[in-house]
C-alpha cells in the first residue's frame, strides 16, 4: 500500500515546484512529454522516473462521467445549475473544444478505459448481437489492461460507481467485477436508467434498491469511499458514473416541479428549414411536429431537473474531499460519454450523428496547479481520459494507447504537436431494438433504451441504421464520408450550427479529397501514429468555401 504521509506541507506553490523539478535535472516540460509516450510492455505500464507529472506526486483522482450530457443546449447553464459552476467551473478550468469520437455510450466508455478510439476497442455499439457492448470489451480481453489496472498496479485504491459499460453483466456471473477494482458497485439487475427498482453488485454482493433515488446512493457511496481511504492515507481513483440524465431522465423527487416553464432551447439549426443537402438517411426527413416539440421540452426539462441531483452528488464529493482533508490533494474531473440533440436538423432526441451538439462534450476540471476560471481551446477528446490519469498518479500508459495526456494544458505550458485535427467514426447499427440474453438471463432493462431518434429511424427504415462513416473535426471544419458515399462538409467559421452542406460545392473538391484521406488514415491509425497524424493538417489543406 502506497502512504502519502504527512499532509501539512506537501501542496506547494506551482513556481516552487517548477524550480526544484529544475534543479534535479530534469524540467517538467519534459516529463510531462514522456509520461504520454508509449511504454515498453503493451500491458503493464510502469512508474515514471523522470519526475513528477504533475504539481504533488500521487494526487487523488476523481472522474464524474455523466450519461448524454451535452454542452451546448444548456446542460451547464448556470443560470439553471449554478453549482457545477461555483463548485467546477468558478474553482477549475474548462475544456471549450472537448470530443467524443464516436458518440454512443459503450464505444465512449470502452475508449475512456484504454485511451483508444473505437477502430482499436472495436467497440462501435452497445450490444453483443452487433459485436459490441460489454460482452465483447470482456471476450476480447480488454478489461486486463485499463487505467484500473494500471493505477491499482500504481498502488491506488481505485473504485467504480454507477454505470460501467452497456450489456454489464451480461454473460458473466452478477456478482462479477472487472480486473482492477479494488471497490465496485455497478448495477446487475432491475432499471437502473430509471433511477429506482435496481440492484447493484457491491463488491460481490447484491442488494436491491427499490425506492431510493440512484444519484443519491451514488453520493452516499462516494462518501464513504473517500473517508475510508482518507483513513489509509492511499491515494484514490473514483470513477462515479451516474445515469443522468440519459432519458427518461427521472428527477429526484425533491426536484420534480423544477423548471416548469423553462423553453426548450431552439438554436439556427433546430426543426432545420431545408435538410435537402443532408445525407439520404435523413435528407427526406419531415419537419418535428407541435406533438414532438411538446415532448422534446419535456425531455429538456427533465433533463435539467435530474442533473440537480448530480449537482448534490458534486456538492457531497467535495464537502467530503474538504471535510478529510483531501480536497487540495485532488483532481476532480467532470464530463460527459457523448452529447445530445434535442430537434436540430429535424431530428428526434438522440445522439450518434457527426453532428455538433452530438459529438462536443463538457469537460471542466479543478485541483493543484489547475487555474480557476480559464478556458481552454485546444482540441481534447476522450480518447485523452486515460493517459492524462495516468500522468497525474506518475504511471507511463502502454503503447497501444492512442491518445495523450492532458496535464500540459492543465499546467497551462504550450505542448508541440498538439492535435490539429479529431478522428469521428461511426458503424452501424447503433443500437439493438430488443434486449439480448445472455447466459445470466439478463434483465432488459439493464440495457439502454432506445432513444426516439432510434425509434424514428427504425420506423422509417425497418432497422436502427446510421450508415457508417468517418470524418475529422478540426478548428474550422466538420468532414464526415459516409460508407453509401454521401459526404458532409460545414465551413463552421461561418457556418457553426451546420445548416449548409459544401461538400458538393466544386470549389471545395480538392479539399474534400484531402480530408477523405486524412480521414482514412486516421481510422486506421494506432497509438502513437494516432498522434503523429493528428498533429498536423495536411499540406497545402485549401481553405472551407461556403
Amino acid at each position: 500500500m502506497m502512504h502519502r504521509g504527512l499532509r501539512s506541507g506537501v501542496v506547494m506553490m506551482v513556481l516552487g515546484l517548477l524550480l526544484t523539478w529544475a534543479v534535479a535535472g530534469s524540467t517538467v516540460a519534459a516529463s510531462l512529454a514522456s509520461s504520454a509516450q508509449p511504454g515498453p510492455d503493451p500491458s503493464a505500464p510502469a512508474a515514471t522516473s523522470g519526475g513528477p507529472t504533475a504539481p504533488i506526486q500521487h494526487p487523488n483522482i476523481v472522474f464524474i462521467l455523466t450519461d448524454d450530457l451535452d454542452q451546448n443546449l444548456g446542460g451547464l447553464d448556470a443560470r439553471y445549475l449554478p453549482r457545477i459552476k461555483a463548485l467546477l467551473t468558478d474553482q477549475g478550468t474548462t475544456f471549450a473544444n472537448h470530443f467524443v469520437s464516436l458518440s454512443l455510450c459503450c464505444p465512449s466508455r470502452s475508449t475512456t478505459l484504454r485511451g483508444q478510439y473505437a477502430h482499436n476497442t472495436q467497440i462501435f455499439t452497445n450490444d453483443a448481437s452487433t459485436h459490441g457492448g460489454f460482452e465483447t470489451f470482456h471476450a476480447n480481453g480488454e478489461e486486463n489492461s485499463t487505467i484500473a489496472t494500471w493505477l491499482q498496479a500504481a498502488g491506488y485504491r481505485t473504485v467504480l460507481m454507477g454505470k460501467y459499460l452497456n450489456g454489464y453483466p451480461d454473460g458473466v456471473a452478477h456478482t462479477y467485477i472487472p480486473p482492477g477494482w479494488s471497490e465496485w458497485y455497478s448495477p446487475a439487475a432491475g432499471d437502473p436508467y430509471g433511477e429506482y427498482n435496481y440492484t447493484l453488485n457491491e463488491n460481490g454482493h447484491l442488494v436491491p434498491y427499490d425506492s431510493v433515488y440512484m444519484v443519491d446512493v451514488l453520493s452516499s457511496k462516494a462518501q464513504g469511499f473517500i473517508q475510508r481511504a482518507s483513513r489509509n492515507h492511499t491515494p484514490f481513483f473514483m470513477y462515479v458514473a451516474p445515469y443522468a440524465p440519459h432519458q427518461p431522465a427521472t428527477p429526484a423527487g425533491r426536484y420534480m416541479n423544477d423548471f416548469q416553464n423553462v423553453p426548450l432551447p431552439q438554436p439556427p439549426s433546430f426543426n432545420e428549414a431545408n435538410v435537402s443537402d443532408k445525407p439520404a438517411w435523413m435528407s427526406q426527413r419531415p419537419l418535428l411536429g407541435r406533438t414532438q416539440i411538446d415532448d422534446l421540452t419535456r425531455l429538456y426539462r427533465n433533463r435539467l431537473r435530474s442533473m440537480e441531483a448530480v449537482e448534490d452528488l458534486v456538492q457531497t464529493v467535495i464537502n467530503t474531499l474538504r471535510a478529510t482533508g483531501e480536497l487540495d490533494h485532488t483532481y476532480i474531473f467532470f464530463a460527459s460519454d457523448n452529447g445530445f440533440h434535442l430537434g436540430e436538423h429535424r431530428l428526434p432526441a438522440g445522439k450518434n450523428t457527426v453532428y455538433e451538439e452530438d459529438l462536443k462534450v463538457p469537460l471542466i476540471v479543478r485541483g493543484p496547479g489547475v487555474a480557476a476560471r480559464r478556458t481552454i481551446q485546444a482540441f481534447t477528446a476522450n480518447v485523452d481520459y486515460a493517459p492524462t490519469f495516468a500522468a497525474l498518479a506518475g504511471v507511463q500508459p502502454p503503447a497501444f494507447v492512442d491518445g495523450r495526456s492532458l496535464v500540459p494544458l492543465l499546467l497551462d505550458q504550450s505542448p508541440p504537436d498538439w492535435r490539429a485535427g479529431l478522428l469521428l467514426e461511426h458503424a452501424a447499427p447503433v443500437t439493438a431494438p430488443v434486449a439480448t440474453t445472455g447466459e445470466t438471463g439478463m434483465d432488459s432493462a439493464l440495457l439502454e433504451p432506445p432513444d426516439p431518434m432510434d425509434l424514428s429511424i427504425q420506423a422509417a427504415n425497418g432497422k436502427f441504421d446510421i450508415p457508417p462513416y468517418v470524418g475529422v473535426r478540426t478548428a474550422d471544419l466538420a468532414f464526415a464520408q459516409y460508407e453509401t458515399g454521401d459526404r458532409e462538409l460545414y465551413c463552421l467559421g461561418s457556418d457553426p450550427y451546420e445548416l449548409s452542406n459544401v461538400a458538393a460545392t466544386p470549389a471545395n473538391a480538392a479539399l474534400v479529397s484531402a480530408l477523405a484521406t486524412w480521414s482514412r488514415d486516421l481510422a486506421q491509425c494506432a497509438g502513437a501514429t494516432c498522434r503523429t497524424l493528428e498533429a498536423q493538417l495536411p499540406a497545402h489543406l485549401p481553405a472551407c468555401h461556403p
